[in-house]
């Protein structure tokens, strides 16, 4: 608790980082990102396009990416306005929250964010 994480290599801060246009993405990360473990994503291009394919998805993933054993998945809470306001995120050693099970945490995980942003005052869900 009260411990800050390099977005970078978080399933939550990649949920908001996915919400920052390059030259804001660029601004706060720099060009190049520090790694954790051999899994952690280490340039601006390599996390641009897990932003991207964050986006499309709706969640994100960290594979041992801020430590060996650890994974996790997220999902984006939005304000009324739409805007990314905050992240869920679920976690859990790698031998129980495997890769093959992401994408049924992550829409077990949506769901639950979508509730918190349905009480923030956001409608619905971007296509």
């Amino acid at each position: 608790m009260g411990q800050t994480c390099p977005a970078h290599a978080t399933s939550a801060g990649k949920v908001l980082l996915a919400g920052l246009d390059t030259e804001e993405l660029r601004n706060r990360l720099g060009t190049t990102l520090e790694a954790f473990t051999d899994n952690t994503i280490v340039t601006l291009g390599a996390l641009q396009a897990e932003l991207a394919a964050t986006r499309k998805a709706g969640w994100a993933s960290a594979r041992e990416e801020l430590e060996i054993g650890l994974n996790a998945v997220a999902a984006p809470v939005y304000d009324g306005n739409g805007q990314v306001a905050a992240a869920i995120s679920v976690s859990g050693p790698a031998y129980r929250l495997e890769a093959c099970a992401f994408e049924d945490v992550a829409k077990l995980t949506i769901a639950a964010a979508d509730s918190v942003s349905r009480r923030l005052g956001w409608t619905e869900r971007a296509s």
